[in-house]
């Protein structure tokens, strides 16, 4: 049986550097949803201190947050390294999803998005939590299914 290498059909995109990013908040790496047709976002969450929002945004322009995007989600069942840590919750939707911290500390959210379910003439997807978590440890990857593919993997999408 010969496989194809799951690199050279998906797309991995560095979303947020893993990183203790307080009470700044954060705005992703943005993602041309051009040139994908689906993205399924990872966010992983160390400790997180104080409820802070996670918002998926759209815009004309890299960066560009014109409009707060309903993006669907799920997240793992136990914290991470523990027995159900692998198992997700069923899958809700949300504008804007309060990250509470007893419930989203040390777990996975997955995001999952399709590039045709989004506002017109905004291809550009930036992922954002805001500021209020005094400790905010979190890194997130996108895993997409591009448009275009080539040998050596998909074009650049950022």
């Amino acid at each position: 049986m010969t496989f194809t290498n799951l690199a050279e059909l998906l797309k991995v995109v560095n979303l947020i550097e893993p990183a203790d990013h307080q009470a700044a908040g954060i705005d992703g790496d943005s993602i041309n949803l051009g040139l994908i047709h689906q993205a399924l976002i990872i966010i992983t969450f160390g400790a997180l201190t104080a409820d802070s929002i996670l918002t998926v945004n759209t815009g004309a322009t890299e960066g560009t947050k014109t409009t707060a995007e309903t993006f669907r989600y799920r997240l793992a069942g136990a914290d991470r390294g523990t027995d159900g840590s692998d198992n997700f919750g069923a899958w809700a939707t949300s504008a804007a999803l309060t990250l509470t911290a007893a419930t989203y500390d040390h777990r996975i959210v997955e995001v999952e998005v399709n590039s045709d379910e989004f506002t017109a003439a905004q291809p550009w997807l930036t992922i954002n939590i805001d500021g209020t978590a005094t400790a905010l440890f979190v890194g997130a990857v996108a895993i997409c299914r591009p448009r275009f593919a080539s040998g050596g993997g998909a074009p650049t999408v950022l």
